[in-house]
């Protein structure tokens, strides 16, 4: 399981299929966060077996920081759509 979380492939398959889902559920707050940040975390796994660098040293920075950039762009994303509404003013906005 632990090289599971280690296979730069993994992330990146993870990461294309929670878009995917995305597209067929379109709820902007789970799937799409979680798919960039899996994305993200499978190109710098990629990244680093390429260029023999050292960035992710196990599975639990990997987690760590696949957490933290999703909660990064979950704000990120609500942070966009929220200011585009405002723009909108409507008679039934209480």
């Amino acid at each position: 399981m632990i090289s599971l979380l280690e296979n730069p492939d993994i992330w990146l398959i993870s990461g294309i299929v929670l878009m995917i889902i995305e597209v067929f559920f379109g709820s902007l707050v789970i799937f799409l966060p979680v798919g960039m940040a899996s994305l993200i975390v499978g190109l710098i796994y990629k990244f680093q077996n390429n260029f023999e660098l050292n960035i992710i040293e196990n599975w639990a920075y990997a987690l760590v920081l696949w957490g933290i950039i999703s909660i990064i762009i979950s704000y990120l994303i609500q942070r966009y759509f929220k200011n585009n509404q405002d723009g909108n003013k409507d008679i039934n906005s209480y």
